[in-house]
């Protein structure tokens, strides 16, 4: 190993594990004008919602009725600790989400919230706050209903996608430093 090397390694492994190190996230998805932004820290999950101008088969919606997310690994309960006025009186289970609202068979992985209907507006924040299991919230499963006002009847798609995780500014990092050992490398052996 070159002196160049020997002298950067030890710096290079304390980045990378300080990178990896981390329990928070983020990821961002936009659907028919909303954009949901998920984070996370620990045991609690974070969902903003920035809902002021939905548009395609969302454009006639102006309340938020019900979520559904999944994919966030194991846990023997969770609740609803933070949300837009209104939004901590509903309801949580863990029934599948779909079209019909928060009625499907039970399953222990899912977490279905609803409830009076919420005004759409920008920066709705949720928090969900998990116990037992291990959670994974890199990337949720989000399912959302949309309605007019408060009416019983769903306004477009109920969404459902994943929230694609973002990379943190530590694995840009970790990139950029085995990119510039790659170029190290190359140029010792082109010496």
């Amino acid at each position: 190993m070159s002196s160049f090397l020997k002298r950067i390694a030890g710096p290079l492994a304390v980045a990378a594990c300080l990178g990896m190190a981390g329990n928070a996230g983020a990821g961002v998805l936009t659907f028919q004008g909303v954009t949901f932004t998920t984070s996370f820290a620990a045991n609690v999950l974070r969902l903003e919602i920035d809902a002021a101008n939905p548009t395609g088969d969302w454009s006639t919606a102006t309340t938020l009725g019900m979520l559904g997310i999944k994919d966030v690994g194991s846990f023997s309960s969770v609740s609803l600790t933070a949300a837009p006025p209104g939004g901590l009186s509903w309801l949580v289970n863990n029934n599948e989400l779909s079209a019909n609202g928060c009625i499907n068979g039970a399953n222990p992985m899912k977490v279905c919230a609803f409830g009076t209907h919420l005004a759409l507006t920008d920066d709705m924040v949720f928090e969900f706050t998990f116990t037992g299991g291990t959670q994974n919230f890199t990337s949720p499963h989000l399912k959302v209903g949309m309605y007019e006002g408060d009416s019983p009847d769903k306004v477009g798609s109920l969404m459902s996608l994943n929230v694609p995780a973002i990379p943190e500014p530590a694995t840009y990092g970790m990139l950029l430093a085995g990119l510039a050992m790659v170029g190290a490398l190359a140029r010792t052996r082109t010496r």
